[in-house]
């Protein structure tokens, strides 16, 4: 499952063009010199290179290697747009929805390609001085990012962001505003990376300088020259920890062992640090003596017998009672620890917890379950995912880091293998900085943290038969789970169900082709559950709670998409409840259905006439929301079986609408088995005592396959403080006792 396995679904496809074989090249005129041609250009997050195969008449061929991309982007993306090139026999092609950067590097390269076939010669045009505005789509759902590109002497001087709403949902915007925009000013060129978990801020900037680029009389394909990688190797040596990931787990692992005198040295792909754990509200907690002085008078504020035996009937196992039973019993006091020695701080009052604790989601008895990270000094910065937490995870590294002189950390560092000596033993952790300097650091013990697999589309599709939409970046492509299966370990409860907790449209419209309430209509339809669905296959799909539970809440849950096939199923809509929408609105349940984030900010009231409906629909269509047809049409366009499809909706003449419900997760919660001391088992259950994994790459103990993780809440950021503490300890008396 190393790096050949990821090669497999984004490496180099090819398709030929049966149709160009079969004309009759006598009577077509020679446009082209025959022969092999070859472009690249920069995509998502490297090189996309394509090689095309032209006769005189024609392109007969093209081979699409995007192995240097992102793979959630690039892999997927690449049978799709040999397809398209084929079809079109050019490089003007639609490409592919979610892959906007994989897609343009594609295009250009293809461009490259014709050129050369056509002996056509290109001269880079001047750009004309001035200051130019443009906007793009990027991950904000509540307006498109605008900026000012300011060319002068014919170069890029200056690029400002004017306005975004990416900042509402993280940190993220303005890791890539602080790194991106002086490196594309440097190079002068948008060949430069993306900046590793602000991608899609990373790719709007682009696209605003490249709308610039072309209003100054310029071609933006002539600014994405090569941008040289160093050759660098750098070796780095006498450390007792190596911390592989610096989300909350990572850096709550970093933080112990450095409490316990070890030397440590961590390891961030990402440009800035936290992860996916500064996307959440807060951990469970369990009877901390400091949080219930604070909010609950001193006393217990859950019975963590009841909390224990619950957990073990729900994952109706007690193999791994022992890692169940320390998470319980213990969470109090590791809460208590950080808070007392790395100034972590909560309080669940700022999210309308009466007693400061908040109930869980499906133990109505447990009305003190969970609570809230603490925003800043006065509790109000809070981003569309949860309160601000950045600042307490870096004060804790910052705190650690200065416990020892030789302490260090590096931000846009991807880990991609172990080091191993002769003997097999691991010893250190081989990495690549963004400007190509290969590193290689050796240390006595490994704590894997990378978050899971979610941003790794062939894991994700060889454990669930599908991808799943991400809330958060994803650099969680499973590289701790590799190197983990590299060193001899196994894995645990695999295929639980990813932590999937908001329902949206699979396409989220960014642009301005409908307003934000027009939006939220189009949500409300595919949410609401008060019509009758399709699943992938076209059978019908009746929803279920996915707490798994029978007498679960799901009220603040996503309702029945982790259960769903492909996490996705399809709202059914005649033309008469279109007429209906469109004459008396929505119904209550319709208008009720909203998702907990990634809104549009608009509004829709039920009753009200939706007058703009058809546009909605239309838009829908464009975007790929929305299915219209007959039976046997909508399962030509969504590959479901012809049969079920005209049986479920009971005839083939009608037209329907499909309107496409999607989950979208915040990681996934499997991983590798781990002993009660979060040492990485082998087959035979024997640990490796020197290799450790944390967070949500070894969650899956706590879990069962198959299964919604434990669904109380709280229960991923509870793992992330106990695995944290556990292996940060162990790993640095394994060390320093070594």
């Amino acid at each position: 499952m190393k790096k050949g396995m990821i090669l497999l679904l984004s490496a180099v496809l090819m398709i030929s063009m049966t149709a160009c074989s079969s004309q009759d090249d006598s009577n077509t005129s020679a446009i082209y010199t025959a022969g092999t041609y070859t472009g690249s250009s920069a995509g998502h997050s490297g090189d996309v290179m394509v090689e095309a195969v032209f006769s005189d008449s024609a392109i007969e061929a093209v081979k699409i290697d995007a192995s240097n991309e992102t793979e959630s982007y690039g892999g997927a993306a690449v049978e799709e747009l040999t397809t398209q090139f084929l079809d079109a026999q050019s490089a003007d092609i639609d490409g592919v929805t979610g892959a906007t950067e994989t897609s343009e590097a594609a295009k250009r390269a293809m461009q490259q390609a014709i050129d050369q076939a056509l002996g056509t010669q290109k001269e880079t045009a001047e750009l004309t001085d001035g200051t130019y505005t443009a906007k793009a789509s990027s991950y904000g759902t509540k307006g498109q990012m605008e900026g000012e590109v300011t060319i002068e002497d014919g170069k890029i001087k200056d690029i400002v962001i004017t306005s975004e709403s990416d900042s509402q949902t993280g940190q993220w915007f303005g890791v890539a505003q602080e790194k991106l925009i002086p490196r594309i000013i440097e190079a002068q060129s948008l060949g430069v990376d993306s900046i590793t978990g602000a991608t899609t801020s990373s790719g709007a900037i682009k696209s605003i300088v490249s709308q610039a680029i072309e209003q100054a009389g310029g071609n933006p394909d002539d600014w994405y020259g090569k941008v040289e990688k160093a050759s660098d190797k750098v070796t780095l040596e006498g450390y007792d920890v190596i911390v592989v990931g610096l989300g909350g787990s990572g850096i709550l692992s970093y933080a112990a062992a450095a409490d316990e005198g070890a030397a440590v040295f961590g390891i961030e792909a990402a440009g800035e640090i936290g992860g996916n754990s500064v996307s959440t509200y807060g951990p469970m907690v369990v009877n901390s003596k400091n949080l219930n002085e604070l909010y609950n008078n001193g006393e217990n504020n859950i019975d963590a017998d009841e909390v224990y035996q619950t957990w073990i009937d729900y994952v109706e196992s007690e193999e791994k009672a022992d890692v169940i039973y320390r998470t319980v019993y213990e969470n109090g006091e590791i809460m208590d620890y950080y808070m007392d020695n790395f100034d972590f701080s909560f309080d669940g009052k700022a999210f309308g917890g009466e007693s400061g604790f908040l109930p869980s989601f499906v133990k109505p008895e447990w009305d003190k379950e969970w609570i809230v990270f603490t925003a800043d000094e006065d509790n109000t910065k809070w981003y569309d995912l949860g309160p601000d937490k950045l600042w307490q995870f870096q004060n804790a590294l910052d705190k650690a880091k200065a416990m020892n002189e030789k302490n260090d950390y590096m931000v846009e560092l991807t880990a991609d293998e172990l080091i191993f000596d002769e003997d097999g033993n691991v010893v250190g952790v081989h990495a690549v900085y963004h400007d190509g300097t290969e590193y290689e650091i050796y240390g006595k013990t490994v704590i894997l943290a990378t978050g899971g697999f979610l941003g790794n589309d062939e894991m994700m599709e060889e454990v669930f038969g599908s991808t799943i939409h991400a809330i958060g970046d994803t650099v969680n492509k499973g590289t701790g789970i590799e190197m983990g299966l590299s060193a001899g370990g196994t894995t645990y409860a695999l295929d639980t169900l990813p932590m999937t907790h908001i329902s949206q449209i699979p396409n989220l419209i960014k642009d301005d082709s409908l307003t934000a309430d027009e939006k939220t209509v189009l949500t409300s339809m595919a949410l609401t559950t008060d019509v009758s669905a399709l699943k992938e296959d076209g059978s019908f799909y009746q929803n279920l709670d996915d707490t798994g539970t029978s007498e679960g809440d799901s009220s603040e849950l996503t309702v029945g998409i982790v259960y769903a096939p492909g996490f996705h199923y399809y709202n059914i809509y005649s033309q008469e409840d279109i007429d209906n929408i469109r004459t008396n609105g929505l119904s209550e349940t319709q208008a009720a259905s909203a998702p907990i984030a990634l809104t549009s900010g608009g509004t829709v009231q039920a009753g009200e006439p939706i007058e703009t409906i058809d546009h909605i629909m239309e838009v829908g269509i464009e975007t790929k929301n929305v299915y219209k047809g007959t039976a046997s049409e909508l399962a030509e366009q969504l590959g479901m079986d012809k049969e079920t499809t005209i049986a479920s909706l009971g005839d083939d003449e009608t037209v329907y609408y499909l309107v496409e419900c999607a989950g979208y997760a915040y990681g996934t919660v499997g991983g590798l088995d781990v002993d009660v001391n979060c040492n990485v088992l082998r087959e035979d259950g024997t640990p490796i005592e020197n290799l450790f994994a944390v967070g949500q790459d070894s969650e899956g103990v706590e879990n069962v396959g198959g299964k919604p993780y434990t669904p109380w809440a709280g229960q991923a950021q509870m793992w992330m403080f106990v695995s944290g503490k556990i292996a940060g300890e162990t790993a640095a008396n394994v060390a320093l006792n070594n």
